[in-house]
């Protein structure tokens, strides 16, 4: 049986957005590591934030960086001011933990163009029963790229190249 999807994140503006994807992601060392059973090691960071959010502030130079960008972040106590975000990424943040922590399966898929692996777990929930996560290597670490709920026919087309785990 599957499990049931984790509750979705509520907030009201940015700054607890972004409080809960520390929460979830950082905790309180600022830096977050999952270890899955295939031997993947996952950092992550603050700035994965942007990432997996898909947030952006459309009249700033790219790429954003939380040096420049966590004190307005965090000061912005209502709404999100000029930034801009995916609510259906946001409000499922956790399912996207836990499936980098207990992903069902995982794909290497070379025809990406930030990622390399795809992890996808199913959930006891309707319409997204899946969420997918996409991973990618940046220098000598992996780091999640991005994440986002998904129906049995995503899931479907995200199944390609080779099949790592389990």
């Amino acid at each position: 049986m599957k499990p049931d999807r984790p509750p979705l994140i509520h907030f009201a503006g940015v700054r607890e957005l972004y409080l809960h994807f520390e929460r979830i992601f950082l905790g309180s060392s600022g830096f977050g590591e999952i270890n899955i059973s295939c031997g993947h090691h996952i950092k992550i960071f603050d700035h994965h934030f942007f990432h997996m959010v898909k947030f952006d502030e459309p009249n700033k130079a790219k790429p954003l960086l939380m040096a420049n960008e966590k004190a307005l972040i965090l000061s912005t106590e209502l709404g999100f001011g000029t930034y801009t975000h995916d609510k259906q990424r946001a409000i499922y943040l956790e399912s996207a933990r836990s499936c980098l922590a207990g992903p069902d399966e995982i794909w290497e898929d070379h025809t990406l163009n930030s990622a390399t692996w795809v992890y996808i777990k199913e959930f006891n929930a309707k319409p997204y029963a899946f969420t997918i996560t996409l991973v990618g290597k940046r220098e000598d670490s992996l780091v999640p790229v991005t994440s986002f709920p998904g129906k049995k026919r995503d899931a479907e087309r995200r199944r390609r190249g080779q099949r790592i785990y389990p």
